[in-house]
């Protein structure tokens, strides 16, 4: 995997088996993963047909997972645990009746993750999230938009990937401290 950021998005570059829960998102292979900062302007009639014009526009094809935030990525976390790389953009103002904002979580993993680890991921990213709303002292448990993309590449080495398992763990940790100190940016 390699990434960069060009302009107002990051981008994950590789040969991933990965799990989105974006609008254009699912289970497969792909070969991007991008996070990208939507303008203020931004009207956000039709997200899916923006990040297809934004995998185009960059020469990536239709394997590509894209998400959308107001963030900027000047304040994108990135985290490494041991085998894992995290991404994170975080975003909440509490107000009623809506809780506007978003958390993106991107996390890699450089050890391959069985279909049934990328989406236990997906609940335990999702578990620490919260818990790091919540030592930031947010009430909430998350954002309308909120989402979570992860992928690994290699030989499958991890079948489980629950929170009592070694990646479970470095997922919580790496995701609750992320999104803390993303807030604080």
């Amino acid at each position: 995997m390699r990434y960069f950021i060009r302009e107002a998005t990051l981008f994950l570059r590789g040969d991933f088996v990965g799990a989105s829960t974006a609008v254009h998102g699912g289970i497969g292979r792909v070969s991007t993963i991008f996070n990208h900062s939507v303008p203020e302007d931004w009207d956000g009639s039709d997200p899916r047909a923006y990040i297809q014009r934004l995998a185009r526009r960059e020469g990536f094809g239709e394997d590509a997972f894209g998400l959308l935030t107001a963030v900027a990525l000047s304040n994108l976390c990135i985290l490494q645990y041991d085998m894992l790389t995290v991404f994170v953009t975080a975003g909440v103002r509490e107000s009623a009746p809506a809780l506007p904002g978003t958390i993106n979580l991107i996390i890699y993993s450089r050890e391959g993750l069985s279909p049934s680890a990328l989406l236990e991921t997906i609940i335990v990213a999702t578990e620490a999230k919260t818990r790091g709303l919540q030592a930031a002292g947010y009430s909430c448990t998350g954002t309308p938009t909120d989402a979570v993309v992860v992928a690994s590449e290699g030989e499958e080495k991890h079948v489980y990937a629950g929170v009592l398992t070694e990646v479970g763990r470095r997922v919580y940790a790496a995701v609750q401290f992320g999104v803390e100190q993303a807030l604080k940016r």
